[in-house]
Parts: C-alpha cells; structure tokens; sequence
C-alpha cells in the first residue's frame, strides 16, 4: 500500500510540514498557493483563514485548511 497517495488525500492544517510540493488549496476560499516540501503550511493570503481575524472564522489555527490539488484521472 502507498501511504503517500493516502498523506495526499487528507487536509492539512496550519503549521503542518508539507509532505510533497505542489499546489495546495485553501478550503474555505479557493485560493491556490505553491508549497515546496519541508516548508510549513501558513494561513491564506487571501481570506485570512488561520488567524484570528480571518474571513472564516471557523478556520483557525488547528484546524485543516490545505488540502493538495490533483488533476483530474483521464479517461
């Protein structure tokens, strides 16, 4: 079993290392951010979303907010 693509498919929190670069996407808003691995997850640019005074207030530090963006299977 390959525990990366199982990493991949979970949210990840503020704070959090981040597992594989890529483009992450924040829940709340939408906006999409590239994280290279080793670096830390941060609160969003664009809502605030991870700080105290963020647009959503239930995306606060702790809680899952990154989550990595896929493409799409072909067919």
């Amino acid at each position: 079993m390959d525990d990366t693509n199982t990493l991949m498919d979970k949210p990840f929190s503020k704070g959090d290392s981040v597992p594989k670069e890529g483009d992450y996407v924040c829940l709340p808003c939408g906006y999409q951010h590239h994280y290279k691995a080793g670096e830390q997850f941060g609160e969003c640019v664009s809502c605030m979303s991870g700080t105290p005074g963020g647009q959503h207030e239930e995306f606060v530090e702790g809680e899952e907010m990154w989550e990595k963006m896929t493409l799409p299977k072909a067919e």
